[in-house]
């Protein structure tokens, strides 16, 4: 059985080693963003979107879509049943 102080001594190995890699990934991170970020982001450049447009685009849509039974509880329900219907039609 190990001692405490043994455990100890891992313990602080694994943070260290913890410690290294979380460096390394926020290093590789910013290397990529340095080089132009992501094949998603530089079509959104492209189109004239940039990445707080993204952002808010998304939470908008999330919230409207949370809105949605709340507001329009019909269309919700026939939304509901055209999903079902379709995943059921394609599991046979």
């Amino acid at each position: 059985m190990p001692t405490k102080a043994e455990l100890e001594a891992e313990l602080a190995d694994l943070r260290a080693a913890m410690d290294d890699r979380a460096e390394a990934t926020q290093a590789d991170e910013e290397e990529q963003a340095a080089e132009g970020g992501s094949a998603l982001g530089d079509l959104l450049a492209e189109h004239g979107f940039e990445g707080g447009d993204l952002d808010s685009l998304l939470a908008q849509f999330s919230k409207e879509l949370g809105n949605l039974p709340q507001h329009k509880p019909l269309l919700t329900a026939l939304g509901a049943f055209a999903l079902g219907f379709a995943a059921g039609r394609m599991s046979k």
